[in-house]
């Protein structure tokens, strides 16, 4: 069966991998996503957050991105934390990384 689905994939038009296209269309555009990682960019009461590395499905045609609901709704839970956390604090910022391993 395997063998089968190889072929199968063979056959597809502008199919490089497996992992570079989903088979999804673009909401926005129709053109074909791709998996990758993209950065998200919150603001709240004159400070903001960059989530970066985030998995998710891109349109290299439009820009468009759809980040997966259970990874959206961890990044959004985190977020809104971090901003009201920080909402009492005399500061300017704050600078969260994680550190290569």
């Amino acid at each position: 069966m395997l063998d089968k689905q190889n072929r199968q994939m063979d056959k597809k038009p502008n199919s490089k991998t497996p992992k570079d296209v989903d088979g999804r269309a673009c909401p926005e555009c129709g053109a074909a996503m791709r998996r990758g990682r993209t950065t998200l960019h919150f603001e709240r009461g004159g400070f903001y957050a960059d989530v970066d590395n985030v998995n998710a499905m891109l349109c290299s045609r439009c820009g468009t991105r759809s980040v997966p609901g259970k990874t959206a709704l961890k990044i959004s839970e985190m977020v809104e934390r971090l901003f009201s956390a920080g909402k009492d604090l005399d500061m300017t910022g704050i600078s969260f990384h994680k550190l290569a391993s």
